[in-house]
């Protein structure tokens, strides 16, 4: 089974989504801002992420650091080695590849299961980011585009009602989004743009008529799209390497 599906994993997030205390708001903004780092690969891969600097920053004991970055580890975001301490992942295509096939079929999950209603601060929020997106699509802002792609995530999780299929869904998503940013310099920067700028529009459309099952199927479908484009980029990267093996040989 995989960690995305494990009941640890899932009672664990329960009890934070469910106690206010300052501690565990302090905790889970931390754990928040790693998160994001990570993704935006501020903290590429194989950086180590030292707990006495952490704790120094956030001005914290080293107990909850420690307790976000075993949640980090348990999301596949970080990995602890004897000796060595705690580091951010190395990208792992193929699994990269299984866990946007699993939220694929998720997000079709999102306007039947317990789905909330948009408000006109969501609507809101997704005017923004279409114009921001129309900013990005005649030049590179690799930053902006992927903040752009996580606020229009975390509008999506907002309609999510059932508790175990949005936390299951939010963690498969910065499982695969970080590994799209990295490779995404060597994509075609018009097709991604556009790309993302109808997901922003054709949710925000859905939304303004009331009908939030078709979220789902309007994620599923990009996703698939995205799946077919990055196979493609992987394939001609194999075999660019593969003809300079074979260049390499001759010589």
């Amino acid at each position: 089974m995989s960690d995305a599906m494990n009941s640890k994993t899932i009672t664990d997030t329960s009890s934070a989504d469910t106690d206010s205390s300052p501690w565990r708001v302090r905790s889970e903004t931390i754990y928040r801002r790693l998160r994001e780092r990570i993704t935006l690969l501020h903290y590429p891969p194989g950086m180590r992420l030292n707990v006495d600097a952490l704790a120094e920053e956030f001005d914290v004991s080293r107990t909850p650091i420690r307790t976000v970055l075993l949640r980090l580890e348990r999301e596949g975001l970080a990995i602890t080695r004897h000796g060595v301490g705690t580091a951010v992942t190395e990208a792992d295509l193929e699994h990269m590849r299984e866990a946007m096939l699993f939220r694929m079929h998720l997000a079709e999950l999102i306007g039947v299961l317990d789905p909330k209603q948009p408000d006109k601060e969501l609507l809101l929020s997704l005017e923004e980011l279409q114009r921001e997106c129309q900013d990005i699509r005649h030049h590179q802002a690799l930053q902006e585009f992927a903040r752009i792609d996580m606020r229009l995530h975390d509008c999506k999780c907002s309609l999510i009602g059932n508790e175990p299929l949005k936390r299951t869904y939010d963690e498969l998503y910065y499982r695969t989004v970080r590994t799209w940013f990295h490779f995404l310099p060597r994509m075609d920067w018009p097709t991604e743009a556009a790309a993302l700028f109808e997901d922003v529009r054709l949710t925000s459309a859905a939304l303004s008529r009331g009908d939030v099952k078709a979220i789902g199927f309007i994620t599923r479908n990009l996703i698939s799209e995205g799946l077919f484009r990055l196979h493609d980029l992987i394939s001609e990267g194999e075999r660019q390497e593969h003809r300079e093996r074979w260049r390499s040989q001759e010589t």
